[in-house]
């Protein structure tokens, strides 16, 4: 990811619409180091509900399927704005 990253970066993603997300069984700051990049570094226009972040666990449970859908809609709702 970090080698994915850095060629992002040469892609000038300023303004572009972004969201990370992310399921895990370690620690879980992976997501939310990738979405604080693409929003301080990349300057990118990001999904306001932050990062996805989703226990490899929970992927079943409802409320994770209710996260996974109203993280959908904030990313439709920005094709609107």
């Amino acid at each position: 990811m970090k080698t994915f990253l850095f060629l992002a970066e040469k892609a000038n993603l300023t303004g572009k619409m972004g969201g990370a997300f992310g399921s895990y069984t370690h620690s879980g700051e992976s997501a939310n180091m990738i979405y604080d990049t693409m929003l301080y570094v990349f300057k990118m226009d990001m999904v306001d509900l932050g990062a996805l972040d989703l226990k490899e666990q929970a992927l079943e449970s409802d409320e994770a399927t209710s996260a996974c859908q109203d993280y959908g809609k904030a990313i439709g709702k920005k094709f609107t704005e």
